[in-house]
């Protein structure tokens, strides 16, 4: 199985490079390519296994996160440390970006004009706080990115085939973004709702990738949904290089 795979709408660009590691369980690696520290895998194969998928696209350096399922957007550059974000943006070539997830959207995002990269976490509680568009909006007003040269990639996530929530959940977006089971359940679209926002926000939707993989019911993914405690990370990765 491959380490990881690469989107399709940043090949165009020779100078970006982006993916999503993939998950592959073997004796020796019951995390199964895990790209996490916190869920009890060995610090150090974590650490190869990030080394790896950094190398498959070039890059040396690696920009990781707190992830707090909020709203903040760090940029990367010398001197960078992780702190808790769950957005980040680079110019810099050289700095490969990654979000961590295992049913969460990885949003991945390029500027080609103005030469920014940006990665996005957007869980539930980040779709409701429009963590996309806001990163977007930063790239508009701090770095003079037009939405229309914007490229996206919605990467593999919990879609709404397995993806069930509770009305708490549910009431918080637009109704066609939830399909009632009855009961007080729904099958909730967060896909569908972080397309809507990057639409929203001015990028063509032919300069947008979503991918329909389901975490939750393809093995090849990490879900926490699916397997609890057990469940690894992958990483969502963009960068420029040099």
């Amino acid at each position: 199985m491959p380490l990881l795979y690469q989107p399709r709408i940043f090949k165009p660009h020779p100078g970006v490079r982006a993916g999503v590691t993939l998950r592959s369980v073997t004796a020796k690696d019951p995390f199964g390519n895990n790209m996490s520290l916190t869920v009890g895998d060995e610090e150090g194969r974590v650490r190869r296994n990030r080394e790896r998928a950094a190398a498959a696209l070039g890059f040396v350096q690696m920009a990781t996160q707190r992830q707090v399922h909020g709203s903040t957007c760090r940029v990367v550059g010398n001197g960078y440390s992780p702190a808790e974000s769950d957005a980040l943006i680079t110019t810099e070539p050289g700095w490969l970006l990654a979000v961590s997830v295992a049913d969460c959207i990885p949003v991945l995002l390029f500027a080609g004009r103005r030469k920014v990269a940006a990665a996005v976490h957007s869980g539930w509680r980040g779709s409701q706080q429009n963590i996309a568009g806001t990163t977007i909006a930063q790239l508009v007003q701090e770095y003079g990115v037009e939405p229309e040269e914007l490229l996206a990639y919605i990467g593999p996530a919990a879609s709404q085939c397995c993806y069930e929530v509770g009305t708490d959940v549910a009431q918080q977006f637009p109704e066609h973004h939830s399909r009632p089971l009855g009961e007080g359940k729904f099958l909730f679209d967060n896909k569908g709702v972080v397309l809507a926002q990057l639409l929203a926000a001015g990028i063509p939707q032919q300069q947008i990738e979503l991918d329909p993989r389901c975490t939750i019911c393809d093995p090849n993914f990490h879900s926490y949904r699916r397997d609890g405690s057990t469940s690894g990370r992958m990483f969502g990765l963009i960068g420029m290089l040099g």
